[in-house]
């Protein structure tokens, strides 16, 4: 039960994250469209390293679909995730630690 508050605790703090990222402007838009955030967690009893509860919000501006729900096949490494978000924000990079050379099992994060 104290798990779980705290979990409901960590998920209302990056809700109020989420939405004061939505309503700050600048430029560009909202810094919210204009960043990726990574919220998630491999540390508990429940997910071991082949199953990531993660939320990927924001980056808009950087083609993010949103709306999306996707359970990723186990060979797929989580480094592919971070070398899909490292591209999306314009970082020329071809690899990022263990990520597989066919990191495109990531594009259906993003506008076409």
């Amino acid at each position: 039960q104290e798990w779980g508050q705290y979990d409901q605790w960590l998920a209302g703090q990056f809700s109020y994250f989420l939405d004061r990222m939505h309503n700050t402007q600048d430029e560009f838009g909202s810094l919210l469209d204009n960043t990726q955030v990574l919220y998630g967690s491999a540390c508990s009893s429940t997910h071991n390293a082949r199953n990531y509860p993660l939320i990927l919000a924001g980056g808009k501006n950087m083609g993010l679909k949103h709306g999306q729900y996707h359970k990723f096949s186990e060979k797929v490494p989580l480094s592919n995730l971070y070398l899909t978000m490292l591209q999306a924000a314009g970082v020329p990079t071809s690899r990022f630690a263990d990520s597989l050379d066919d990191h495109n099992t990531m594009n259906d994060l993003f506008l076409t």
